[in-house]
């Protein structure tokens, strides 16, 4: 499948990102990210267009990148300033330079068109930072999986009940059926669970006394934003923003981007509504999500090298509803290649 590249892509947590060159792979291309003096990340192609050598082996003097192989030197716009020897710069002597912007403790890029980098596209989580709410951030993960079979995954709540026993699975949920609804490019697919017993997180931190009716709720943003809302009420209870908030709810966010055809990298940063400022809880939390994201991983990439494409399969099934939406929107945007929607704003209700 071709890659979307007219969006914003997360390259790296902030802090991997400072005065020490940093290489990493995205869309099947070498690149080196890295701080300029004020502070504002850069990144280029990390490949000298003299001889081709990794410029994250090179020198930063200042805001100028130096090669490794020859000391050729460029500035942040990619353009080579400087070529020990000779006078004379030649027009081709010159390296890609990508749009950059930070939010949400991640650095982003544009892989697409540089004129089309508009940060208002950048996606809009309003709980971020919010009072009532506390942030759990992901280590750097590598995943062994194309980006669609993940993005297959994220709209795959029937999972949970095998994959995930241990943490935010729970048996009562198998035979629940699933509702799926699209508006353009973001598809919802959820359920509610009613009268079920809390599954093990919720039971540690909801302090529910009895069943409860929780809910699962998997949105895509294509092509690469996953917000995974779960939570749960007092069975019966009230369902307003308000109630879901009180007791246990998590807001997990996805932000994927491709290595290669095959690998994929996953940022993930998890919004809670409980335990606020409870330093344990969050190590607790982040370790239980590690592995949960773990277990997905250690299946997808052995789906990834059994079978390349989960779309690949003679069965269909009523629970593939939403991944057969995502492919087919997917491959929409793929041909049209269009420019990101004014503001993205991610809704949790």
């Amino acid at each position: 499948m071709q890659w979307i590249r007219n969006r914003w892509y997360a390259a790296a947590w902030s802090n991997e990102v400072g005065r020490t060159l940093l290489a990493r792979t995205f869309f099947g291309e070498n690149a080196v990210l890295f701080r300029k003096e004020d502070g504002a990340p850069a990144m280029l192609l990390d490949r000298c267009p003299h001889k081709g050598a990794p410029l994250s082996l090179g020198e930063l003097k200042g805001d100028v990148l130096a090669c490794p192989y020859h000391g050729l030197e460029f500035d942040c716009a990619g353009t080579c300033v400087r070529i020990p020897s000779q006078a004379n710069i030649p027009p081709t002597a010159k390296v890609r330079s990508y749009p950059c912007a930070e939010r949400y403790g991640l650095v982003w890029f544009w892989p697409g068109d540089p004129s089309k980098a508009d940060e208002s596209g950048l996606v809009d989580v309003k709980d971020h930072g919010a009072p009532g709410w506390d942030c759990i951030e992901g280590p750097y993960t590598l995943f062994p999986a194309s980006i669609e079979n993940i993005l297959d995954n994220l709209v795959d709540p029937a999972h949970t009940s095998f994959v995930h026993k241990k943490t935010i699975g729970g048996p009562d949920a198998a035979d629940v059926p699933l509702s799926v609804d699209q508006d353009g490019n973001t598809v919802v697919v959820g359920r509610w669970i009613e009268n079920s017993k809390p599954v093990a997180v919720m039971q540690q931190y909801g302090d529910f006394a009895g069943l409860v009716d929780r809910w699962q709720s998997y949105a895509l943003f294509l092509p690469n934003i996953s917000l995974v809302d779960m939570g749960a009420v007092d069975a019966g209870g009230a369902r307003d923003d308000a109630s879901r908030d009180r007791r246990y709810r998590t807001l997990s966010y996805a932000m994927l981007t491709p290595e290669t055809t095959n690998t994929t990298h996953y940022f993930w940063f998890v919004l809670r509504s409980f335990a606020i400022g409870d330093a344990r809880v969050s190590a607790d939390l982040r370790r239980a999500y590690i592995d949960t994201f773990d277990e997905d991983r250690a299946l997808l990439g052995a789906i990834q090298r059994n079978s390349g494409d989960m779309q690949g399969g003679s069965v269909r099934l009523a629970i593939d509803n939403a991944s057969i939406r995502v492919r087919r929107a997917l491959e929409h945007l793929a041909r049209d290649e269009a420019s990101p929607d004014a503001r993205i704003t991610i809704q949790t209700a």
